[in-house]
């Protein structure tokens, strides 16, 4: 290695045949190679630095090398250690991300290339809150980074209008019916189970066990720490099916069910919902093809649309008609926040749910 060459801000000096910078911001030293063999070329390099630290924009060596990888893992990283059951979701949207930036580094994800990134993505069809869970899974990492010092700054975001429309989906009785009738029974039972109580299929009722269903009391329960929310903030909870005739018939033939399979194979079942013993893990394409059959009639070029409300249906839709009605029912919003585990009055702001009397009588008015 030669001799620094001192400068008024920084040092030059070479290490080999490449010439390399080395400067102080904070207390702290870098050094950094300008890849090249050429004194002017690292000269450059080191007036860059000291321009940007005089704007107030210097970014370590360390932080330009933070890459969509490393943001990927940060993100990963912090789910499985705050135990986030969301992991899924947050994987698939990087798949997408990845696939369009590549091997970027964070610090060249600027707006215009998130703009870019939309534009493509609703070009190939993607919906707009696909989207923008997508866009809110790499925010998200960058929020991640900047607390463990891997960026400078959390990039300006897309604003995308209307992503986060209020959903309007509710299951009239009838609808629910003739979506039932095309679902096999081991689903008939699940999508059963959540129309009546609003839990979550597949956190809440695809786990949910025997030793949580208390015949003898008349309740159902989900355990402390069970439910959705971060660690420390999962309450538990209980719904009392006895209350409900329909659920209590539905919960002892699962019970009575799940005896005949055990007996019949020898297993031992621990779970309420299942199909032939195994747990029901993925359902999306039964789903989506019953809701097809449920919404059209006819065959061929003679099969028509019969009940277009049905046509986007999801599962979680069941959680805010049980809200609705339990609201119908005149159950006070206090029970039945926590028959349905809603933390906050946002589900009836949200999803425009009010009480039908409360709007009759405005009206009057």
């Amino acid at each position: 290695m030669s001799r620094a060459e001192r400068r008024a801000f920084g040092h030059l000096y070479r290490r080999g045949n490449t010439w390399w910078i080395r400067y102080s911001v904070g207390g702290r030293r870098y050094r950094e190679s300008s890849g090249s063999p050429r004194e002017q070329v690292a000269a450059d390099l080191l007036v860059r630095r000291e321009t940007e630290l005089g704007h107030g924009v210097h970014v370590a060596p360390s932080v330009k090398r933070t890459s969509l990888a490393d943001l990927h893992q940060l993100l990963r990283d912090e789910y499985v250690v705050q135990g986030y059951r969301t992991l899924a979701r947050v994987e698939d949207s990087f798949r997408h991300l990845t696939a369009h930036f590549g091997g970027a580094r964070a610090t060249s994800l600027t707006l215009d290339r998130l703009n870019r990134y939309v534009r493509e993505r609703r070009e190939a069809g993607a919906a707009l809150g696909t989207i923008w869970n997508e866009l809110k899974a790499l925010k998200a990492a960058f929020h991640v980074a900047l607390r463990a010092g891997r960026v400078a700054r959390v990039p300006t975001f897309p604003t995308l209008e209307g992503a986060d429309r209020v959903r309007t989906g509710f299951f009239e009785e009838a609808d629910f019916r003739a979506v039932l009738a095309e679902l096999e029974p081991p689903l008939q039972a699940v999508v059963t189970f959540a129309y009546f109580t609003g839990w979550r299929i597949p956190s809440e009722v695809q786990r949910l066990t025997w030793p949580q269903v208390d015949f003898a009391a008349g309740l159902v329960r989900l355990e402390v720490g069970s439910t959705k929310g971060a660690p420390g903030k999962r309450d538990g909870r209980t719904f009392p099916f006895a209350a409900l005739p329909a659920l209590a018939a539905l919960l002892a033939r699962q019970r009575a069910h799940t005896d005949a399979v055990a007996r019949a194979t020898g297993q031992v079942i621990p779970w309420v919902f299942h199909r032939n013993g195994r747990p029901i893990r993925y359902f999306d394409k039964a789903w989506k093809a019953a809701l097809d059959r449920a919404a059209h009639t006819g065959q061929g070029t003679l099969r028509v649309v019969v009940r277009p409300q049905l046509l986007g249906r999801v599962p979680h839709d069941f959680r805010r008609t049980a809200v609705r009605n339990l609201e119908r029912a005149g159950v006070s919003r206090s029970v039945a926040k926590k028959l349905t585990g809603h933390k906050t009055d946002a589900v009836y702001n949200r999803y425009a749910i009010a009480p039908e009397q409360d709007l009759r009588e405005g009206v009057a008015k």
